[in-house]
């Protein structure tokens, strides 16, 4: 296969450059976007929070854990209306963890993104796939991305642009040491979208007001707690109406 288009080099946790990111797929950053959780003390975190990125460190003891945990990590029902798509693409999972927030923004909330730009058209056309075949259709999307400027790029090279604007050495055979994944607050309940897993992880049910404390318990009972010798988290929030 096209190398070009199997391995992405690993976007970076940080909330600038994912803000950059957001305006090129069609959000209005001044409605919405993401924002560091500095602590995870209650007087901290961030109301209004419709969805949030998780970096973890890519540990065998974390992973291992889902492996033990197996089917039961599966076991709550998941709303047929979620949207969900795996990964196939090396280092795709900054992208794909984007879009799984994006593509479950409640619809009372989706004036955010604009109607004719890249996110809203590869939602509509990929409306109807299975995971599997989502996951292809970003591998080969031709969809175009317009840039504020009005410069027009392939996601591919939208992603590249952002992942590579802190690095010296840029190289696309690079392996990220960490994984990116989403959870958002979807019909009252907290859900987990990561590519690599075998499907959805519905956590917990919740008031939207509450959707950040939840996050933050699972995160670390599942994830930090698991490797206590690893400190590369990263928690950032999808706020609207932050400006």
């Amino acid at each position: 296969m096209d190398q070009k288009f199997e391995n992405w080099l690993p976007l970076e946790s940080n909330t600038i450059l994912l803000n950059k990111y957001l305006v090129n797929l069609g959000v209005n950053t001044d409605f919405a976007n993401f924002v560091d959780i500095v602590s995870f003390e209650p007087e901290f975190l961030i109301p209004g929070s419709l969805g949030a990125l998780f970096v973890y460190p890519d540990s065998p003891a974390i992973n291992n854990y889902f492996f033990e945990q197996g089917d039961k990590m599966f076991e709550r029902q998941i709303p047929e209306s979620i949207y969900y798509m795996k990964q196939i693409a090396e280092n795709a999972c900054g992208t794909i963890a984007i879009l799984h927030i994006l593509a479950n923004i409640p619809k009372e909330y989706q004036f955010i993104i604009n109607e004719e730009s890249f996110c809203p058209q590869f939602i509509q056309n990929t409306l109807n796939m299975t995971p599997e075949q989502r996951a292809e259709y970003l591998k080969n999307c031709k969809l175009e991305v317009k840039k504020k400027n009005g410069q027009v790029q392939s996601l591919q090279d939208a992603h590249k642009e952002v992942a590579q604007e802190n690095l010296e050495d840029p190289n696309i055979e690079l392996k990220a040491g960490h994984h990116f994944i989403a959870f958002v607050w979807h019909n009252g309940s907290v859900i987990e979208l990561d590519g690599r897993k075998k499907a959805p992880i519905n956590y917990v049910d919740c008031q939207q007001e509450l959707f950040l404390e939840k996050v933050i318990e699972i995160c670390q009972k599942h994830y930090i707690e698991k490797d206590l010798k690893e400190i590369g988290f990263n928690l950032m929030a999808f706020q609207i109406g932050f400006e």
